[in-house]
């Protein structure tokens, strides 16, 4: 699998279902869902381990996108996982294609280790932002932002829509704190700010966590009273059977795949894909993460959408 794939973004519009849309409500039922997991600390607090350790806990068959220059491979000895080839070049595109990997070979959970570099790293958003800036004519910061805001989301859409668990670590922008031991010596301690990610990015997961330099784990969001402020040092098999609880309630989760099949049927009309855009909005399965023939990633949506543009333009 290459680092450097891109392809173009996804365009705005897309095929409509022909019949007339209504608000239908019915009884609420709960469902399951695959975890969203997002843990962030700074260097040395433990998140890779920590989300190993819970990765491997929640499913069966764990693939880690790796961005820590093949570092992850430390822990091949602790816990049975499969690592793509550490990657280089962090643009969304890379790691939307990433996912349809995951997603094409049916891996139940999925590790970002770490997802910041697909921020601030090498053709992350951040330079891209940079670069389309440089472009405009009118040389502006928002001018920018507007052009790759929705590449971004493309990329959060396809880290949310994977069909399976996610758990993703970022990294913490740091300081340094002086501290006063019981003899009087001096120590400087590196403690984590604000991650190095999309700011709001913790709306999106159901839990999330922060980590420091002991190693301890404090939940900041959770979907339970239960896991809601759960404090654990070295978090492990224990606390992640806490997650499995919760993610055993309700009915089953039917990933996509399905829909992704039929997506990739070269004869649909647009009528169809008007109706099949339908059936994924009611899935909620736009974001999935889709492997085209060529071997380039894209979501499901985004796809429908383009082959729909494209009839329109025939």
């Amino acid at each position: 699998m290459t680092d450097t794939i891109t392809h173009p973004a996804p365009e705005a519009s897309a095929p409509q279902p022909s019949r007339n849309e209504r608000f239908q409500f019915t009884t609420a039922v709960r469902q399951q869902r695959p975890a969203r997991i997002l843990l962030d600390g700074p260097p040395g607090a433990g998140t890779t381990y920590t989300s190993l350790a819970l990765a491997t806990s929640i499913g069966k068959r764990v693939a880690v996108i790796d961005t820590q220059r093949g570092r992850v491979s430390a822990y091949a000895d602790t816990f049975p996982f499969d690592a793509c080839p550490p990657l280089s070049y962090y643009s969304p595109e890379t790691l939307v294609t990433a996912l349809a990997h995951c997603a094409d070979q049916r891996y139940d959970t999925v590790v970002v280790s770490t997802a910041s570099p697909f921020w601030s790293g090498a053709g992350g958003v951040r330079e891209q932002a940079d670069r389309a800036s440089k472009r405009a004519s009118s040389g502006s910061t928002w001018s920018g932002w507007r052009e790759v805001r929705p590449i971004e989301q493309n990329m959060l859409d396809a880290l949310l829509g994977y069909p399976g668990h996610v758990v993703a670590t970022v990294r913490d922008k740091l300081d340094y704190v002086s501290e006063v031991d019981e003899s009087g010596r001096v120590h400087r301690r590196i403690v984590g700010l604000a991650p190095v990610a999309r700011e709001g990015m913790e709306y999106d997961f159901d839990l999330v966590a922060t980590m420091d330099h002991t190693h301890t784990l404090v939940v900041v969001k959770a979907p339970t009273d239960d896991l809601s402020g759960a404090v654990e040092t070295k978090p492990g098999a224990r606390f992640a059977a806490r997650i499995t609880d919760w993610l055993s309630q309700g009915e089953p989760f039917e990933p996509p795949f399905d829909l992704a099949a039929e997506a990739l049927q070269p004869d649909l009309t647009f009528e169809e894909l008007g109706d099949l855009m339908h059936r994924v909005r009611l899935r909620q399965a736009e974001g999935h993460p889709l492997l085209l023939p060529t071997g380039v990633g894209i979501t499901l949506g985004a796809h429908i959408t383009k082959r729909g543009n494209e009839l329109r333009r025939d």
